[in-house]
C-alpha cells in the first residue's frame, strides 16, 4: 500500500501461537489464537531514530542496507520530492528532480521512482533511476510507476492512466532489455521485487479492483522469466512482498484482513491468525513485519509488529501511541536489522523513522542448541570446555551488541572444532558444528 493509498486503518495486535518456522524455512501449519489477554512482547534491543520529523508528509519509506527513501509530500507548496537518508554518514540527501516525484524504491546504491513529466503536451508518468554514487538520473523509456528495485531489475506497472488494464513490466539494468510481464485485460499493480531481483510478485485484479489475487514469476535468465504462477486464490489478497523464497501478503479469506505467507515454490498457505486485521506485510530474511492495532491506542490505533519466521515469536515494535503506519524492513545487512516507518508527527501530519534492532533471543537459542550439541558428544573434559567458553563468550558478545567479537568467537570455535577432526572429534561431529556455527555466523551478518 503505497502514496494515496490510505486506508483506514482498525487494528487489534493480538498474538497467534504459531508452529514454529526453523532457520531453514522449513513450512509449518496448525496455527490458533492465543488468548487476547497475551501480552505481546517488545521487539529486543530495539532502538529508535527519527529520520525525518517535519512540516509536510514524509510517506512511504522504503530500505535497504544503509540506505533509507521517502516520498517528500509538501502540502503548501503542492510538491513532492524524494529523499534519501543514509544511516554511515547520518546525513539526508535530495535527488534532483522538478517537483513531480513520488513512490519511490532503493536497493541502498539506486533510487527507483515515479517521475511525472510535463514536457510534452500531457503530463505522463515516468520511472527514473538515480545512482546515488554517481549523482545521475536516467529515465526508462516507457510510462509507468510504482517502481520496485532488486538486484539487476526494476518492476513496474505501466498504463494506470493511460487505458481500462494496467501491466507489469521489467527493465534489466544491465542489459537495458524491457520485458512485458503480463498480458491481459486485467489491473495488474503493486510489483515487488526481491533484494537479489530473483523474483517478481504483484496483484492481479479485476477492471473494478476486485478479485484480486497474487501472482509470482522466477528470473531464470536475462530477459527470461518462468510464465506467471497464481499464488491465492480465495479471498481478496492484496499488497504481496517477497525476499526470493516466501511471499508475504494480506487476505480478507478468514473474514478480515489478515497476513499470510507461502513460498516462492509452492506450499501450503501459512496464515498469521491474529484476530481484527492487519496490512502492507513486508520481508526480509526471517522478518515480516506488518501494521496491526493496539487497543486504547491515542491516534490511528496502529504499531508496527514483526513475526520471526526463525523462532515462530511475534514481537511489538514500536510504541508511539497508536501513530505508526506503513514499515519496510532489511535483515542481517552489515549485521544490523533496520525497520523504517511512518508515524503521526508533531506537525499534525507523517513523519519517518527508523528502529534497529537484533533478534538476539533467535540468535541466543541458536548458541545454546550449539553448546547441547556439544555437550551430547561427551567430550574429553578439557576439550569440551574449550568449546564451550567460546561459544559463551560469543553469547555475551551478543547481548552487549559487539557483533564482531561474536563474529570472532564463532570463528575460533569453528577453528578449534576442525582442529580436533580425526582426533576428539569425527569428521560428522566436525561437521555438525561447523554448519551450525557457520549458520549462527550468517545470521549475525559476520563478513
Amino acid at each position: 500500500m503505497k502514496a494515496r493509498r490510505l486506508i483506514v486503518v482498525v487494528l487489534i495486535a493480538v498474538v497467534a501461537s504459531l508452529g514454529i518456522i526453523s532457520t531453514s524455512l522449513a513450512a509449518h501449519s496448525n496455527f490458533a489464537p492465543i488468548p487476547q489477554t497475551t501480552t505481546i512482547p517488545m521487539l529486543p534491543g530495539a532502538t529508535t531514530q527519527p529520520i525525518k520529523v517535519a512540516r509536510g508528509y514524509q510517506e512511504y519509506p522504503h530500505v535497504e542496507c544503509n540506505v533509507a527513501t521517502y516520498t517528500d509530500f509538501d502540502d503548501e507548496m503542492g510538491t513532492e520530492s524524494i529523499k534519501y537518508f543514509d544511516f554511515a554518514t547520518n546525513t539526508e540527501h535530495v535527488v534532483p528532480g522538478n517537483g513531480l516525484e513520488f513512490l519511490a524504491d532503493t536497493d541502498g546504491r539506486r533510487i527507483a521512482f515515479t517521475r511525472i513529466d510535463v514536457s510534452g503536451t500531457e503530463p505522463v508518468n515516468r520511472i527514473a533511476i538515480y545512482d546515488i554514487p554517481s549523482q545521475t538520473t536516467t529515465d526508462i523509456p516507457v510510462q509507468g510507476m510504482d517502481p520496485s528495485i532488486g538486484g539487476n531489475l526494476i518492476a513496474f506497472e505501466h498504463g494506470r492512466f493511460e487505458g481500462p488494464t494496467s501491466q507489469i513490466y521489467v527493465h534489466d539494468l544491465n542489459t537495458g532489455t524491457l520485458t512485458q510481464l503480463t498480458n491481459d485485460a486485467l489491473l495488474n499493480r503493486d510489483p515487488e521485487v526481491s533484494s537479489d531481483g530473483s523474483v517478481i510478485v504483484w496483484q492481479k485484479c479485476q477492471l473494478d479492483g476486485k478479485g484480486c489475487d497474487i501472482y509470482s514469476a522466477t528470473q531464470t535468465g536475462p530477459g527470461v522469466f518462468t510464465a506467471p504462477r497464481l499464488l491465492t486464490g480465495a479471498g481478496e489478497d492484496w499488497y504481496p512482498h517477497t525476499n526470493g523464497q516466501f511471499v508475504v501478503y494480506t487476505s480478507d479469506k478468514s473474514g478480515e484482513n489478515d497476513v499470510y505467507f507461502q513460498r516462492v515454490g509452492g506450499s501450503s498457505e501459512m496464515h498469521l491468525s491474529i484476530p481484527d486485521e492487519q496490512y502492507d506485510p513486508h520481508i526480509s530474511g526471517n522478518a515480516i513485519v506488518f501494521v496491526s492495532r493496539v487497543p486504547m491506542s491515542t491516534y490511528g490505533n496502529s504499531e508496527i509488529f514483526l513475526y520471526d519466521l526463525s523462532t515462530a515469536r511475534l514481537y511489538q515494535a514500536t510504541n508511539t501511541g497508536g501513530a505508526a503506519y506503513y514499515a519496510d524492513v532489511v535483515a542481517g545487512c552489515d549485521g544490523v536489522d533496520r525497520i523504517v516507518y511512518m508515524a503521526f508527527g508533531p506537525y499534525g501530519d507523517w513523519d519517518v523513522h527508523q528502529l534497529t534492532f537484533q533478534l538476539r533471543d533467535s540468535i541466543n537459542d541458536q548458541l545454546n542448541d550449539l553448546i547441547a550439541l556439544v555437550q551430547s558428544f561427551n567430550l574429553h573434559d578439557g576439550t569440551e570446555a574449550s568449546l564451550i567458553t567460546k561459544l559463551q563468550d560469543a553469547i555475551a558478545a551478543v547481548n552487549a551488541s559487539a557483533t564482531a567479537t561474536a563474529c570472532d568467537s564463532l570463528t575460533a570455535f569453528i577453528n578449534a572444532s576442525q582442529a580436533q577432526s580425526g582426533k576428539k572429534l569425527t569428521a560428522d561431529q566436525v561437521k555438525q558444528l561447523v554448519n551450525a556455527a557457520a549458520q549462527i555466523k550468517s545470521d549475525l551478518g559476520c563478513q
